[in-house]
């Protein structure tokens, strides 16, 4: 559970972040635009802050599913994983953790910073009350304006007057059946004038027609789950600005409310609204700034066909980053190489295999620790080898070979038992075998395994962890160097020969650099560091 809340968490702060950056920079494009003499139109602009309230709520969505696969490190800290545990590698070095020892476990746990789950909460309380209290004053709108006298309906829109001094507007409510569910409020002065009441009603049905009335609740959502944040807001207000402007350009663009009608009509408006009046966050009206409004009724409207994509796509490319690396600060963070290269140090027992730390190795550590499926494959790994680890190491030191060598047995099935028809993932390149150690058939059938229709023996886990030990101890014996051994375990010894040749170097490093040889070697030896420091999957 603790997972899943810093998850959550991370997720949220960078969608916080975002709404902070994202429309300033969005309101710096616009600007620079019109500076330029180029300016959007007001639907355009319209668009791109629909746009920005969508790259803020999606882009930590994905950076967070990029994460999954990308990781950027493992949950802890260099100086936790070496100075608390350098001291403590028992052998064997794998075994779980005694349960009887509740304040090393504490230690090697992160525990879940208490604030979290009280932040957690206040934030779900805070923000419960404000959606429920905006409801509850929809609500209250809701039976008001069904006790208004109606003008008259267009579809499952009806027309209403208001009461005295209240501003036009509309809204909308979910409902079901035959009940008017959209709403026009005319104030009852503009009955008097058939021009100001024709075109105030037209404005308002355009709200309707661009389902900013269904927006509203979007907007309220995001005010509410963000309740704390100015930055939500600021874009309500901006998108609730950008739909009026809109909603006149599109009238007067059309042909249907002539400019200087139109304009006296904003303003006429503007003088009937009483300034305490106030509506329900959701709801539209003609009360925003006039000057503005009427100033570009008169203006030429630009028309730019791939204004809005192209400037959104330039704030992708400034979003983007910016969620990957929040995401990653709040994830956790890649181990470096020297922290590597010393935490293999640190836990090598002697006379074991070794582990020649490089970037390569670095890489397969950060994934392995970093993203949820290497975590999930090596903590799987690791409770199937409290009960395998005896079966499997007994043929090895029978070889007089170093236990480590049970890291192969991790990368290629996790220490799983499997049919070659079994689904679940192996982290082997190449041919799939079947095994514990993923024999494949003409190797196993090499090394004294019986592969046939009756009898697969690559499934009896004693013999094919003795074929597994000659065949590790054949090819150390051939290269003299366990990393080359490895390397021809799963690529097979006539591909390492040619890559030595053509390498001209034995350094398996140089050789996976120059594409010669594949990173299977680090795989293992990424593992077998796990497997020696199990905590690094705390």
């Amino acid at each position: 559970m603790s997972a899943v809340l810093r998850e959550l968490a991370s997720l949220y702060l960078t969608q916080a972040l975002l709404l902070a950056v994202a429309p300033p920079l969005a309101w710096l494009a616009l600007a620079l635009l019109a500076w330029l003499g180029r300016p959007l139109s007001a639907r355009q602009s319209l668009k791109v802050a629909r746009g920005v309230l969508l790259l803020t709520l999606v882009l930590p969505l994905l950076a967070a599913a990029v994460h999954a696969l990308v990781p950027t490190g493992p949950r802890f800290t260099f100086e936790r994983s070496v100075a608390r545990h350098a001291g403590r590698l028992p052998a064997p070095l794998w075994e779980p953790r005694p349960v009887a020892e509740p304040a090393r476990a504490r230690e090697s746990a992160p525990a879940l910073p208490p604030v979290l789950p009280a932040a957690a909460l206040a934030l779900l309380v805070g923000g419960g009350a404000f959606i429920a209290r905006a409801l509850v004053r929809h609500a209250r709108l809701l039976r008001q304006l069904e006790s208004l006298p109606r003008v008259r309906g267009v579809g499952r829109v009806a027309v209403v007057l208001g009461e005295v001094g209240m501003p036009a507007f509309s809204a909308w409510f979910p409902r079901a059946g035959r009940q008017p569910s959209a709403w026009v409020v005319v104030p009852p002065a503009l009955l008097e004038d058939a021009e100001s009441f024709r075109l105030t009603v037209l404005h308002e049905l355009q709200h309707h027609r661009q389902r900013d009335t269904h927006r509203a609740f979007a907007r309220l959502v995001l005010t509410g789950a963000f309740f704390w944040h100015p930055g939500a807001y600021a874009l309500s207000r901006w998108m609730a600005s950008l739909q009026e402007l809109a909603c006149d350009e599109a009238l007067v663009a059309s042909g249907r409310a002539p400019a200087q009608a139109y304009a006296r009509c904003l303003l006429q408006a503007a003088l009937s609204v009483r300034p305490e009046s106030s509506l329900p966050a959701g709801v539209t009206g003609m009360s925003h700034p006039t000057t503005r409004r009427i100033q570009m009724l008169f203006q030429p409207r630009p028309a730019r066909a791939q204004g809005v994509s192209a400037l959104l796509a330039a704030l992708c490319l400034v979003l983007v980053p910016l969620a990957a690396l929040s995401q990653g600060v709040a994830q956790g963070r890649a181990v470096t190489l020297a922290e590597a290269q010393a935490l293999a140090r640190s836990s090598q027992p002697e006379g074991d295999l070794p582990v020649v730390v490089d970037a390569h190795v670095l890489a397969r550590l950060n994934t392995l620790t970093g993203s949820e499926k290497g975590r999930a494959f090596m903590k799987r790994a690791l409770a199937n080898l409290v009960t395998q680890r005896e079966a499997l190491s007994a043929p090895l030191r029978d070889k007089g070979l170093p236990e480590g060598l049970l890291a192969v047995a991790v990368v290629e099935s996790a220490a799983t038992n499997m049919p070659e028809t079994d689904g679940r993932p192996s982290l082997a390149p190449g041919m799939r075998g079947a095994g514990v150690w993923m024999f494949i058939p003409e190797t196993a059938r090499r090394y004294g395994l019986e592969v046939s229709d009756a009898r697969d023996e690559r499934l009896d886990v004693v013999r094919e962890t003795e074929a597994a030990a000659s065949l590790l101890s054949d090819l150390h014996a051939r290269y003299g160097d366990w990393r080359l051994a490895l390397t021809a375990y799963n690529q097979g010894a006539k591909k390492v020969d040619a890559a030595l040749v053509a390498g001209g170097s034995r350094d398996a490093t140089v050789l996976v650099d120059a594409g010669h040889l594949n990173d299977y070697a680090a795989t293992v030896q990424a593992g077998l560091l796990i497997l020696r420091n199990p905590h690094l999957l705390d």
